[in-house]
């Protein structure tokens, strides 16, 4: 039998016990060391993910300016994003910007609330009486078709495209009570006017009735601030027109039409308050498109076999004037006076006198005129040309100068016609005598113009004439848009004092919703993001703290000259989203100038997380700026510098355009790119 002498070694219970204490201590420390460096580590990874994405999307916005810049509808280009993790998204509604400009020296526009979804929006003008702000849905984006509803009055209606900076690829399509029709640049089509239709690009039309009809007609891009333009493409009825082209200066007129072209030019005379006019007789055996250019801003009047009447514009850009000029065509003038005196209205040799709230018609041309003649009137006064028996116009209102506001002095139409909107902004009113008439067609969402009447140096509150979007989600949000019930982006009209003008084109703006392309990650912190918008790439890494990645572009000089386009990015109905790779097809639809002229303040606002950093960014030159300086804030005395310069503001970001007082050379463009984001795998 084996004795066991076992015993227990202390030390060594001891020691092993130290070990797994101390293993436990080391495994402790490691742990807590880890779990200290986890942020960093994340950090790290997140500066990769950030700086990854940063490069991918300054490949993609390369891609997009050089698109948007030099493209024609068509164009198309191919990116792919690969993630390093996080997700790719779109992003319709945080994503925004607005551009204005004043017409006038001394003059300013700022709007505030433009694109926040609801009716409420703010509009600032320090300087003089506001009398009235009109509005315009620019219908930009995909699947946001142009919508026409016709006059009840009309019989059919010509259309053509309407000719723009570029030209659609391929046909416009227009549907109209279930029926499609296509139609290219050049063509016309005359469609009945029975009921509302739609078209996938913007059209210049004719609603004609009866048997003839007289209308001035607006050229395919005004200018802003006369209504005056250089270039008409018009869809003109088979029969016997008048064409007129009145401008007070010289006149080079080029015309086309029915294969036959031409061009004459016109010296004015040197007699004093001739204006010069060109004219024109045709005779066409079917529906044709006249092209009329002209280097000089002038107004175009067409007469279609001898019948009806049309409001003149004033020189100021609106109805109610005290400065016309009047065309040679034979006819009548009539002047309707809303003012509170008696208005004396003169021309070269002659004149007359309209009572408070009355009309006057007189015979044109008097004798002696063998030209077009401007007309100065001592009080505001609306003046309509007419020819033959009858004719239907749309009455301006007295309180916007425009087509539609809310009060107004009736002709001496036999029949009234009056369209009242939804919420009781605006009003618009048809005069007629006899079946006969030519209106121009305008879509739905053109020209909601509404009375303000204020002189205030800050703020003034009013709505936006369309339905209130807040709240609802972003499918209705989006379905809306495209169904005209709240405009992706407007077009806005200030109207008010300028001089002895009291409704004066003083200033226009534009705001877009653009879609944003947002690439989401976290670190240690969640709801990081590396996004573009507007032709920025902007990112809140680290820290939720706001940084322009690429600003902007634009173009400036030589000399005060400043041009922009905005690249307005919009995702097709089936754009993917996700963590994977991706293909972006990107595709040009539009390519649309808003203004080419010359402006007196230009402003930038930015919608979003990022429009204090943007304008930050933009204005980073006048750290070398001495006068900024010595004298930060005062743009009055900024001499050495010209660029932009951030204004202080409570809401988004705003920044102005400085040129020491100097007037700009501006120029405005918008390109509308379709993105199809897809998995590179499918």
């Amino acid at each position: 039998m084996i004795s066991n002498n076992l015993q227990r070694g202390d030390e060594a219970v001891s020691a092993a016990v130290a070990t797994v204490l101390l293993f436990g201590g080391v495994i402790s420390i490691i742990g807590l060391m880890l779990l200290s460096m986890m942020p960093v580590i994340q950090e790290l990874e997140g500066s990769l993910k950030r700086n990854d994405m940063q490069a991918q999307m300054q490949i993609m916005g390369h891609e997009i300016t050089t698109l948007s810049e030099a493209g024609v509808p068509g164009d198309s280009s191919q990116v792919e994003l690969i993630p390093v993790d996080g997700e790719l998204r779109w992003d319709r509604l945080r994503g925004g910007m607005w551009y204005s400009a004043s017409w006038y020296e001394d003059d300013t526009f700022r709007i505030r609330g433009a694109l926040d979804l609801n009716r409420d929006i703010e509009i600032r003008h320090a300087e003089s009486n506001v009398q009235a702000v009109c509005y315009q849905d620019l219908r930009l984006g995909p699947d946001r078709p142009f919508l026409f509803t016709p006059i009840t009055q009309a019989d059919s209606i010509l259309v053509t495209p309407k000719h723009g900076l570029t030209i659609p690829l391929g046909p416009v399509l227009i549907e109209q009570n279930g029926s499609d029709y296509s139609l290219s640049i050049g063509e016309v089509l005359r469609l009945d006017a029975d009921s509302p239709f739609s078209s996938s690009h913007d059209l210049m039309g004719l609603q004609l009735s009866g048997e003839g009809g007289s209308s001035i007609v607006p050229p395919t891009k005004s200018n802003p601030s006369t209504g005056k333009g250089q270039h008409w493409a018009v869809p003109l009825p088979a029969g016997n027109s008048t064409l007129e082209i009145f401008a007070d200066d010289d006149i080079l007129v080029q015309w086309s039409l029915a294969g036959q072209s031409g061009d004459e030019a016109v010296v004015q005379s040197a007699a004093v308050r001739l204006a010069n006019s060109w004219t024109k007789e045709v005779s066409l055996s079917e529906d044709s498109i006249l092209e009329i250019v002209t280097d000089v801003d002038a107004q175009l009047l067409i007469s279609y076999e001898g019948k009806g009447k049309t409001s003149l514009l004033g020189e100021e850009g609106n109805f109610i004037s005290k400065h016309f000029i009047a065309p040679y065509s034979t006819g009548n003038l009539t002047i309707l006076n809303p003012s509170e005196n008696a208005a004396t209205i003169t021309w070269r040799n002659g004149g007359t006198s309209v009572p408070v709230n009355q009309t006057g018609t007189v015979s044109w041309p008097p004798v002696g005129i063998e030209s077009a003649a401007t007309i100065e009137s001592s009080e505001n006064v609306i003046i309509q040309w007419s020819t033959g028996d009858g004719g239907m116009a749309i009455l301006p209102a007295t309180d916007t100068g425009q087509v539609t506001g809310k009060e107004f002095i009736l002709d001496d139409s036999e029949n009234f016609d009056n369209f009242t909107s939804e919420f009781e902004d605006y009003t618009s009113v048809m005069g007629y005598t006899g079946n006969n008439g030519l209106i121009i067609l305008e879509d739905d969402g053109a020209m909601r113009c509404m009375g303000i009447n204020q002189t205030a140096s800050g703020w003034i509150s009013t709505t936006l004439p369309w339905n209130s979007m807040d709240g609802l989600p972003e499918g209705q949000i989006i379905t809306a848009w495209q169904d005209g019930l709240h405009p992706a982006s407007l077009e806005i009209t200030l109207i008010g004092e300028e001089g002895e003008a009291t409704h004066a084109n003083l200033a226009s703006s534009w705001a877009f919703h653009i879609s944003r392309l947002t690439y989401e990650f976290d670190t240690s912190i969640s709801g990081l993001e590396v996004a573009w918008s507007a032709g920025a790439i902007v990112t809140n890494h680290p820290e939720m703290n706001p940084a322009i990645l690429v600003g902007p572009t634009d173009r400036q000089g030589p000399g005060p000259r400043f041009s922009a386009t905005v690249p307005s990015i919009h995702p097709t109905k089936t754009s993917a989203s996700g963590a994977g790779n991706m293909n972006l097809d990107l595709e040009l639809t539009m390519r649309e100038s808003l203004a080419s002229t010359i402006a007196h303040d230009v402003r930038r606002g930015w919608v979003g997380p990022y429009g204090d950093a943007i304008a930050a960014w933009s204005s980073n030159g006048l750290d070398s700026s001495e006068d900024w300086i010595v004298n930060p804030g005062r743009l009055d005395l900024l001499s050495d510098y010209t660029g932009w310069v951030p204004i202080p503001s409570h809401g988004p970001s705003e920044a102005v355009w400085h040129t020491s007082g100097q007037p700009i050379q501006f120029n405005l463009q918008i390109s509308s790119i379709d993105v199809h984001l897809t998995e590179a795998s499918s």
